[in-house]
């Protein structure tokens, strides 16, 4: 284990018994964002709130007024990730596991309520892996954002805020724009932005590149392998069912990519609705999407359908029990000979949608998931969930969560992937510091059995997170 890793334990500990009592004075603090450029410290202007132990770091104002101002932030995430039989076994495997290290620290600075300049940098390491890094495991150092905002007063309470430069985009629900939380590195783009926020009404057009990493130091660059754009819009209605409505449309262009039928430039054009609210102990999300374009000679004609619904009984004190299930479509090509692809692109997916461990990911299959969460009190919670997954199409195989193909669908007529089963246990110290242990065991179905190799995968993963 590297020195480093050490380091952040001492902090991390000192953090939880050496400042029980600053710890305490946290329930006016918002809960650290997965995106920590939504976060907002300017109410810290009155000094009278500021209690908490981080306050010198999350506000520090340049002028009397507190106008002008930097936060600042970081992140540490230590963690253990072992598979047994990685993808049912096909491949190099790696019998002891392997340790993912990941820090990101940021910059925030803000004049007035006009301009803003957001900085962040990532590094990652892999320690143990056979075969070494993936991907996506490790990094040196790099730039995983630098943005400018520009805020530019619209008529009315409206206003306009321009984004230039390097930043993480999600959209909606993350099932489709997300930036990769769940891998070791987060994913960021080259983009321009440009956002008009009404009174119940948002709209954001972009143009993007997704950022390309590179192990060095200051390396990463997008490249013109991949590039999107679109125009994103959300409406709250402020009716009791349903509640809020996502309209949106994103191009895609993407040089040489795989899929079963083959590989070619990708031209492809994705329109969506999202409808999504919440109501008395029910909460709800239906997405309907359908992509259109050329895959090399071929026409795109694809579809999705996904959703998620859950109910929310809340008992004694803190405690909260809530079921919910997850029912999602993604359609796969028909026929590899013809003329169409009908294989959807979830593009940017939200790995986590499925699972830690994410064995399959979100073109031809059917996926049913339901879900029980229990939250014991303010530290304890607990998740647990059976995955069932099934190809959509019998003439399409089965893809990665990164979109590419691992079993190609010619060699079974078969349709059952198989069944997974997950069980996550998170301790929550405080604001600042958590540990998640998370387990997964997902069973081969006939479709796997058909194609072979064909071993259960066992996944374990321990992840302890510190924030600041």
């Amino acid at each position: 284990m590297r020195q480093s890793t050490w380091i952040w334990w001492v902090i991390a500990t000192l953090t939880l018994y050496v400042t029980p009592a600053l710890a305490a004075k946290e329930a006016d603090r918002p809960p650290y964002n997965l995106s920590r450029y939504k976060e907002d410290y300017s109410f810290l202007r009155d000094a009278s709130r500021r209690t908490d132990y981080l306050d010198p770091l999350k506000f520090i104002p340049l002028d009397r007024q507190g106008d002008f101002y930097f936060s600042l932030g970081g992140e540490t995430r230590q963690h253990f990730e072992y598979i047994d039989n990685e993808n049912w076994g096909a491949g190099s495997q790696d019998d002891n596991g392997w340790f993912l290290q990941r820090y990101l620290l940021h910059a925030d600075f803000h004049a007035r309520d006009s301009f803003r300049l957001f900085f962040q940098l990532q590094t990652g390491t892999e320690s143990g892996r056979a075969g070494g890094p993936r991907g996506v495991d490790e990094d040196r150092m790099d730039i995983n954002q630098l943005f400018a905002d520009f805020k530019i007063p619209g008529a009315g309470a409206s206003n306009f805020t321009l984004r230039l430069g390097r930043q993480e985009i999600i959209f909606g629900a993350r099932r489709f724009f997300n930036y990769r939380e769940r891998p070791n590195l987060r994913l960021s783009h080259d983009a321009a932005m440009l956002t008009w926020q009404g009174e119940t009404t948002t709209v954001t057009g972009f143009i993007a590149r997704p950022v390309q990493i590179s192990r060095g130091f200051f390396d990463n660059n997008s490249g013109n392998e991949q590039s999107w754009w679109g125009l994103y819009g959300v409406h709250k209605t402020g009716w009791r069912f349903p509640a809020n409505f996502d309209l949106y449309y994103v191009g895609l262009n993407h040089e040489a990519h795989a899929f079963d039928q083959g590989i070619a430039n990708e031209t492809r054009h994705t329109v969506g609705t999202r409808i999504w609210g919440k109501e008395g102990p029910l909460d709800y999300d239906f997405e309907f999407v359908y992509q259109f374009g050329t895959f090399g000679d071929s026409t795109i004609s694809a579809w999705a359908a996904a959703s998620e619904t859950g109910w929310n009984i809340p008992l004694a004190g803190e405690r909260l029990l809530r079921f919910s299930v997850r029912a999602d479509v993604y359609s796969g090509d028909n026929n590899a000979a013809d003329g169409d692809l009908n294989s959807f692109n979830p593009m940017f997916p939200k790995g986590k949608h499925i699972s830690q461990s994410a064995p399959v990911g979100l073109i031809n299959t059917y996926q049913l998931q339901p879900r029980v969460s229990f939250k014991l009190d303010r530290h304890w919670s607990a998740t647990a969930s059976t995955l069932f997954v099934w190809r959509e199409s019998l003439n399409d195989g089965v893809y990665s969560i990164g979109n590419g193909i691992l079993r190609t669908g010619q060699l079974s007529n078969t349709r059952y992937v198989g069944t997974q089963q997950e069980v996550e246990i998170k301790y929550t110290f405080d604001r600042h510091l958590d540990v998640r242990a998370i387990y997964n065991h997902f069973e081969a179905g006939s479709f796997i059995e058909q194609t072979l190799p064909a071993n259960d995968i066992v996944y374990w993963s321990g992840l302890l997170t510190y924030r600041f």
